[in-house]
């Protein structure tokens, strides 16, 4: 009789850990992953694209805004918990999302260097370039103080810098927000997208005439811990051809590359 109760027992426990699998019960981390405003959006192929799909600038906004969330929460399911809250439709989730987004300001800032998707490649350096770089983001931040706007002696002084190697940067006023949030969604990590652009590089006179000219996809993003501090800032890019229309293909094909390189620097 015992056994005749404890082995179908035991089948069952056994199939829902096995059909468990999903839940993060053996996971450590829980990622609350924050879409960008729509605000902070830019696509100068806008034109291109809403004449391939009737749509409007807001509806390719919000399908690229879904799409890489997506891909993004995607990327990372395997490897942690995933809070998303642009699939969360619950009052709380919007209210969370409203007081983040009202709680922070942009500034333009040296991106940090991005993990490489193969380790080898750090080790391979060795100490001569180790100190080269080192060195190079040391002029890359002199450089980037100096260009700031300021006033001296009653003019407004400042130098036009490259934005090639900088991310939009999100400081927070009221920091105890998210440390708020973290504490009632038991939260380790927040990945913000902080903005999504694609521009072309229309320094080329001859870009109209070249069939293998391109625009660049970039995403900004910051990773904070759950006492807000900031873990790591930089950017994700790709470049796609300059004049694809279809924005499904945009997404499928050259999202990707951008999330690698972005989920590449989070410490399951």
């Amino acid at each position: 009789m015992f056994l005749v109760f404890v082995f179908p027992l035991i089948t069952v426990l056994n199939a829902q850990e096995y059909l468990d699998f999903n839940t993060g019960a053996n996971r450590t981390k829980r990622i609350l992953l924050v879409p960008f405003d729509p605000r902070i959006y830019y696509n100068d192929a806008t034109s291109i694209m809403a004449e391939e799909t009737g749509e409007t600038h807001d509806e390719i906004m919000l399908y690229f805004r879904e799409q890489f969330n997506l891909q993004l929460y995607n990327a990372m399911m395997d490897s942690c918990v995933v809070v998303n809250l642009l699939t969360d439709n619950t009052r709380r989730a919007q209210e969370d999302i409203s007081e983040l987004y009202s709680s922070i300001s942009y500034e333009l800032r040296l991106a940090m260097q991005n993990e490489p998707e193969d380790p080898d490649e750090v080790e391979k350096m060795n100490f001569l370039q180790r100190k080269r770089y080192e060195k190079e983001q040391q002029r890359k931040l002199e450089e980037m103080e100096n260009s700031r706007t300021r006033i001296v002696d009653g003019e407004i002084v400042g130098k036009r810098q490259s934005v090639e190697d900088k991310y939009l940067h999100i400081i927070f006023h009221q920091p105890e927000v998210l440390e708020e949030i973290a504490a009632r969604r038991d939260i380790d990590y927040f990945l913000f997208i902080n903005q999504f652009d694609i521009k072309g590089n229309y320094g080329d006179p001859y870009l109209s005439g070249n069939a293998n000219s391109e625009r660049t996809i970039k995403v900004h993003f910051s990773l904070y811990n759950a006492q807000g501090k900031l873990i790591h800032g930089s950017f994700g890019e790709n470049n796609m051809p300059f004049n694809l229309a279809d924005r499904k293909e945009v997404a499928n094909l050259y999202f990707p590359e951008v999330i690698r390189q972005i989920v590449n620097n989070i410490d399951y």
